[in-house]
């Protein structure tokens, strides 16, 4: 239904919601809700009412804001990781035995007091 209408769904990672703009447009929405909500009653009526209103809210100009945004941090974070990884990391060996110098002097068998 997205490609009939010219759109191509892009997949975003799971559990990055700073790369999914409806993420941003939802925070709009709560912080309209939240700041027209005051005082009580504060029943499901009303707040479902102040949802309307706050989606309502919601402008082109509010969602290409949010998008440019988005794909913005997205755009950041692959130059970041893409130069991240083409750093060249030299070899690293980690003893994880208990004789943590480089010469083991136990080799016939006895245990070093260098510990």
């Amino acid at each position: 239904m997205a490609a009939e209408h010219g759109h191509t769904v892009v997949r975003i990672p799971p559990y990055h919601c700073q790369y999914n703009a409806v993420e941003l447009i939802w925070a709009q929405v709560k912080g309209h809700a939240a700041r027209n909500n005051p005082s009580p009653p504060f029943t499901a009526t009303k707040m479902l009412d102040l949802l309307i209103k706050a989606c309502e809210s919601v402008t082109p100009e509010n969602w290409a804001s949010v998008v440019e945004k988005t794909k913005n941090l997205i755009m950041s974070d692959w130059d970041r990781d893409v130069a991240f990884d083409n750093i060249t990391i030299r070899e690293l060996v980690i003893n994880v035995t208990e004789n943590s110098s480089d010469d083991d002097s136990s080799s016939d068998g006895e245990e070093s007091d260098d510990v």
